[in-house]
């Protein structure tokens, strides 16, 4: 029997029994800051009837497919890298910045300089926790989903399990600061540009954590020990130098910044903080946005398709948990026209990858903006982007069809290959699983 169809009986006895879980459609100390408890007992009905989307299938079944494999994986640690920080102590997370290599012209190769867009495969193996942090934070989200929408147990604990590894076991926690993250060797030992590293605590951590609340793998000392490690951790965003830097960004890292701020900020129950991430935020849209949609400040990098959309994903999601805190992000408007749906009205435009990016970029995957689009529909209330979203397509491979006809042969629009399968997926999940298109609901 395959997982969609085991998931089916399950949840049917789950809605007769419950889940467990302390999800709920009401406002409260449990309810998610940037996925809506409603929706997702709403695909999880769909799932349980039936009666859910092709893309809701699909996305289900990677997910469970993900999180089988989770599940035989071992826990991850900060110990586990081949690098010692400064400090001495491998409790401390380490990262190097991606786009930095070793100078070709100095014998040692010191200092690494600059190519942006470019990424350094140094920075991506075991010797650091860049990779590590991402590949974690992924794993509790996939588990803690999978737990929720097919009701089996096994994958709650192996989350916990993960989590408490991460955060909370003395000898394999991580300490709550960012200091070595995104280290350039020969320059610096960390940089402002490293807070960025740690939105996934924010944006996958904590509705992971809301989510396993009340959940027997998950123990009323794991969740005060948890609450106590992102007090600390938010205190560091608030006092270290370099996390005070990174929030005057003016770019995406600023951003960035206030979307994982708020995001703590929304599981430690502190709504004012929240206000002054949005109001933050606000002040830089003012030079980031054009009244044409554009972002200058994006536009500028060698990846100008992925930094404006990577920029609109912070302020989509800080919309998201600041309509939760009752404030409106998504209508606001600059004092030169911008806005923020007129940046994604320009960003919609190249959803299904038949229209060339008018911009120098490296690279361009379309169907990344379609959970924003989502997300902006849900969070106003209008069908504003449902062509768009419509024409979206989750494949990996290219393809061409042909009605067997001479002279007329139909080629669809081309399919993104491998190299941004992950990319894919994720939008696949975040548009149709995790959250759905107004019109579709």
């Amino acid at each position: 029997m395959d997982h969609f169809k085991k998931a089916k009986i399950v949840v049917t006895c789950l809605a007769l029994f419950g889940t467990g879980s302390a999800l709920a459609n009401e406002a409260g100390p449990n309810a998610l800051a940037f996925m809506q408890a409603n929706q997702l007992q709403q695909v999880k009905q769909l799932l349980e009837q039936g009666k859910a989307t092709e893309p809701t299938q699909e996305a289900y079944k990677r997910l469970i497919a993900s999180a089988d494999s989770a599940l035989k994986q071992p826990s991850l640690s900060v110990m586990d890298k081949g690098m010692t920080p400064p400090s001495g102590s491998k409790h401390d997370y380490l990262s190097l910045s991606a786009y930095w290599w070793a100078d070709a012209d100095k014998a040692n190769g010191l200092p690494w300089v600059r190519r942006d867009g470019q990424v350094n495969p140094a920075s991506k193996n075991n010797l650091s926790d860049g990779v590590r942090l991402a590949t974690f934070t992924a794993r509790v989200q996939d588990l803690t989903l999978a737990w929720y929408f097919s009701g089996q147990q096994r994958y709650a604990d192996k989350a916990a399990s993960l989590l408490r590894a991460w955060f909370i076991d003395p000898t394999t926690r991580m300490n709550p600061n960012l200091n070595y993250a995104q280290g350039v060797p020969g320059m610096t030992s960390g940089r402002h540009d490293g807070v960025l590293d740690g939105r996934y605590f924010s944006t996958r951590i904590v509705d992971s954590l809301l989510m396993l609340r009340g959940n027997a793998a998950w123990s009323a000392h794991d969740d005060e020990a948890m609450h106590q490690w992102m007090q600390q951790y938010l205190q560091w965003l608030h006092t270290s130098p370099l996390a005070i830097k990174e929030s005057k960004a003016k770019n995406n890292h600023g951003n960035w910044y206030a979307t994982q701020v708020a995001g703590i900020a929304w599981y430690l129950n502190k709504p004012d903080l929240i206000k002054k991430m949005v109001a933050l935020t606000e002040s830089k849209l003012e030079t980031q946005l054009k009244p044409d949609g554009t972002q200058p400040l994006e536009l500028a990098r060698t990846r100008s398709f992925h930094y404006s959309y990577f920029n609109l994903q912070a302020v989509s999601l800080l919309a998201t948990v600041a309509k939760e805190n009752g404030q409106d992000l998504w209508n606001y408007h600059t004092a030169n026209g911008g806005g923020v749906l007129k940046s994604l009205d320009f960003m919609a435009q190249f959803v299904s990858g038949t229209k060339p990016w008018p911009y120098k970029s490296l690279d361009q995957i379309g169907v990344r903006v379609v959970p924003l689009l989502s997300w902006a529909d849900n969070g106003t209330g209008q069908n504003r982007y449902q062509q768009q979203i419509r024409s979206a397509h989750y494949l990996f491979t290219d393809t061409q069809t042909n009605d067997g006809k001479a002279g007329n042969k139909e080629t669809q629009p081309k399919p993104h290959k491998d190299a941004t399968r992950g990319a894919t997926i994720e939008a696949q999940r975040e548009t149709w699983l995790t959250s759905l298109p107004l019109w579709a609901e």
